[in-house]
C-alpha cells in the first residue's frame, strides 16, 4: 500500500514538473489547469473553473461560482448559471438564457452577451468591443478603446462609461474614437459618460440617460 501511494505521488509530481496540461476535479467540484483547456460538463455543478494558459468552456446547463483564465477565451453555452467571468487576454462569449450573478470582464478581448442573458454587475473591457444582443446588464458597461453595440432590445441599468485611453498604441496606427450604437428598442437607464472622443449613434425610439462628454460626435 505504501509503495502504491509513493508511485501515485511521484506520478503527480512528474506531471506537474513536465508541464503536461491536466484538469483536476476536487471534492469541491473545482476544475483547474495551468497549460490547458478546462471544460465543464453539461448539466453539472462546480465551484471554480480556472486555468492560466488555455480557454474555459462552460457547457449547456452548468452551474458554477466562477470561470477565469489569464491567456484564453471563456465560452459560455446556453442556460448556464454562474457567479462571474474573468480573463485577461481573451474574449468572453456568453450564450442565450445565461445568468451571470456578478461581473463579466476582460482586458484584451471582446465580450458578447446573447438573448435573454443577464449580467448582474458590470461588463468591462479595456481593448475590445462589447456587444449586448438582446441581453441585460444590471451594472455599467465600461471600456477604454472598444466599440459598444446594443441590439435587439438590450437594456443597461447602470449606464455606459468610456474611460480615457492611458495606454500606448505602440505604433499600430491612429487611436480611433470608439463607436457606440444603441438600437431603436434598446434602453440605457444610467448616464452615458464619455471621458474621450466617441462617435455615438442612437436610433429613433431608443431610451437613454444623460450624455456626458465634451467631444461626442452624433451619427
Amino acid at each position: 500500500m505504501k509503495f502504491a501511494t509513493l508511485v501515485v505521488v511521484a506520478l503527480v509530481v512528474f506531471v506537474a514538473w513536465a508541464g503536461i496540461p491536466v484538469s483536476l476535479a476536487s471534492d469541491g467540484r473545482d476544475l483547474s489547469s495551468v497549460n490547458g483547456e478546462v471544460t465543464a460538463s453539461a448539466g453539472e455543478t462546480y465551484g471554480s473553473l480556472s486555468t492560466v494558459n488555455g480557454s474555459v468552456h462552460v457547457s449547456r446547463g452548468v452551474t458554477a461560482d466562477r470561470a477565469k483564465t489569464v491567456n484564453g477565451e471563456i465560452e459560455v453555452e446556453n442556460n448556464v448559471k454562474i457567479g462571474e467571468l474573468a480573463t485577461v487576454n481573451g474574449s468572453v462569449d456568453i450564450g442565450e438564457d445565461v445568468a451571470v450573478e456578478r461581473n463579466a470582464s476582460t482586458v484584451n478581448g471582446g465580450i458578447e452577451l446573447g438573448k435573454r442573458s443577464r449580467v448582474g454587475g458590470n461588463v468591462t473591457t479595456v481593448n475590445g468591443g462589447i456587444e449586448i444582443n438582446g441581453g441585460e446588464v444590471g451594472g455599467q458597461i465600461v471600456t477604454a478603446k472598444g466599440d459598444i453595440e446594443l441590439t435587439d432590445g438590450a437594456r443597461v441599468h447602470g449606464g455606459i462609461h468610456i474611460k480615457k485611453n492611458n495606454g500606448s498604441n505602440w505604433g499600430w496606427g491612429k487611436d480611433e474614437p470608439p463607436k457606440v450604437r444603441i438600437c431603436s428598442t434598446c434602453i440605457v437607464d444610467g448616464d452615458l459618460q464619455f471621458d474621450r472622443p466617441v462617435e455615438l449613434r442612437v436610433d429613433d425610439g431608443a431610451k437613454i440617460g444623460k450624455v456626458i462628454g465634451e467631444d461626442v460626435t452624433r451619427r
